[in-house]
């Protein structure tokens, strides 16, 4: 596991700092005042982006993905799903067992005007963890380790912690919920990757490298 890490520098130190950059946020400042300040930062290219950045942590897109791997190769593509299908059980379990307000019910008592963006269907329940979050982070994570070159890692660490904000912007989690689903999706991915890395070492199967384009 440790190499593992190792091999994957530029990805991990990224999301390192910006994860302590989040938990000092998180750890000085109130809720309200997260929220206050995340909404009052927004426009109309704000809205249009996040609005799209957040699709990228949506099922549907990581269930595109396995398809797309199945041209590639089965063996990606088979971590792909097991990363999908972990991930989302434990992030499914933890929103049940919590079942924390999200930011619409938590502040529904205070005289604020809140921004929401059009289209967007503002839950109240189950705001911890971020379900979107530990998907894109279980995605990227895995985009991360599949490619040879390792700079990639930095483009596709980015793009999860965007997917992550616009939970916030949204108005749909607070930064905590994306925090704890970051680190859900980052070590679910790491894991599932080890561990059926692993196992194709010891026990290596032709089909891993095949893939649709070469059936």
């Amino acid at each position: 596991m440790k190499q593992l890490i190792k091999n994957n520098l530029p990805f991990f130190i990224l999301y390192a700092m910006i994860w302590l950059f989040g938990l000092a946020i998180v750890l000085t400042t109130t809720k309200l005042e997260q929220m206050i300040y995340v909404n009052q930062h927004t426009n109309w290219f704000g809205d249009w982006f996040f609005y799209d950045a957040t699709q990228l942590g949506e099922g549907w897109f990581f269930l595109a993905m396995i398809i797309l791997f199945l041209f590639i190769g089965y063996g990606k593509s088979l971590i792909l799903a097991a990363s999908l299908a972990f991930s989302g059980l434990l992030s499914s379990s933890l929103k049940l067992y919590f079942d924390t307000l999200r930011p619409m019910a938590f502040f529904k008592d205070l005289n604020l005007k809140w921004h929401y963006v059009d289209g967007v269907i503002i839950n109240i329940h189950q705001s911890f963890p971020s379900g979107h979050t530990t998907t894109a982070f279980a995605l990227f994570t895995l985009f991360a380790l599949f490619v040879k070159n390792k700079n990639w890692g930095n483009l596709f660490i980015i793009l999860a912690w965007l997917t992550g904000y616009s939970r916030c912007y949204l108005f749909q989690h607070f930064p905590v919920d994306v925090l704890a689903g970051s680190m859900l999706g980052t070590s679910s991915s790491l894991l599932v990757y080890y561990w059926l890395s692993g196992v194709y070492l010891k026990t290596p199967r032709e089909w891993y490298e095949r893939n649709l384009r070469k059936w």
